[in-house]
């Protein structure tokens, strides 16, 4: 399955808030969606699923217009962080309802996700309104994924839960990509998107400004050091084509750990003493350019 957008634009109060060009997402894959608070990230995910249909421009699902076909949203499973359960009414409930809007229900595969993020059946049988924020988080995190849908899109889906269902939860969406699903998420902690996504988009003034491909990133870091003669590192790593920035003692480069060892190396044997270094990733270096 693929989503493909195009010339999409929307407006709010004679605000733009999207002005997206082009994107593509494909099954079998996990994308990552980032930015800063009130970029458009939870408005963008909005459009994908008809919640906000006034928008001008394309939204395809295998070349069909969303907008058009609403039951195609039948292949959708959705979990936006301001989604609202139906709170008087019990944790199973809200299961069996928001089941059965997709058809055929299947209440025991619910409850055993349930288990996996610690909702047992007596947290279920009561109402939603005496759940804490990570449960209710959990509930909804449950009724996106129990109906087996197609395409996954996640709002801010790890905020809010403790650190035994994040784990589960990587892990469990890394198997749904394994079975050929789509799936986009949204979030701002940089560990849940590395971990798990194989494309990052950066939405940034309405628009995807720019991409980060982690499936086939190689291992370079940027490594920033302080040494006592500069000069000797920078020759070493210049000669073996690495360019490098300089600035007083500090000499910036990219470079594997592998080969940074070498350099490290040749320059303690050159008498070089090292006061500090300093690695990141290069998706770390991508992340802070575009939200700060």
């Amino acid at each position: 399955m693929q989503i493909k957008v195009e010339k999409l634009k929307f407006s709010y109060q004679a605000r733009l808030i999207l002005s997206i060009s082009e994107g593509a997402f494909e099954s079998g894959h996990i994308y990552g969606i980032v930015g800063n608070n009130g970029v458009g990230k939870t408005t963008f995910f909005k459009t994908l699923t008809n919640i906000i249909t006034n928008y001008e421009g394309h939204i395809q699902l295998d070349g069909q217009e969303i907008k058009e076909n609403p039951r195609l949203l039948a292949k959708v499973g959705i979990m936006l962080d301001d989604m609202e359960l139906y709170k008087s009414y019990t944790g199973l409930f809200n299961l069996r309802y928001f089941g059965g809007l997709r058809g055929e229900f299947d209440e025991d595969k619910a409850l055993s996700l349930a288990k996996k993020l610690d909702l047992t059946p007596e947290m279920l049988s009561k109402k939603v309104a005496t759940y804490s924020l990570g449960m209710k988080k959990k509930l909804i995190l449950l009724i996106s994924v129990m109906n087996d849908a197609e395409i996954l899109i996640f709002d801010e889906p790890f905020r809010g839960i403790d650190a035994k269902s994040v784990e589960w939860f990587r892990d469990y969406l890394l198997e749904l990509k394994g079975r050929g699903r789509l799936i986009l998420i949204s979030s701002h902690v940089q560990e849940d998107i590395e971990t798990i996504c194989d494309k990052v988009y950066l939405l940034a003034n309405g628009d995807f400004t720019a991409t980060f491909d982690l499936k086939n990133q190689q291992e370079v870091l940027t490594y920033t050091v302080s040494v006592t003669d500069v000069q000797v590192l920078a020759d070493f790593l210049t000669k073996t084509g690495v360019q490098v920035e300089i600035k007083e003692n500090t000499i910036k480069f990219d470079s594997s750990p592998e080969d940074f060892q070498i350099a490290f190396r040749h320059a303690v044997e050159e008498g070089v003493n090292f006061d500090s270094i300093k690695k990141e990733s290069k998706f770390a270096e991508f992340i802070k350019k575009g939200v700060n």
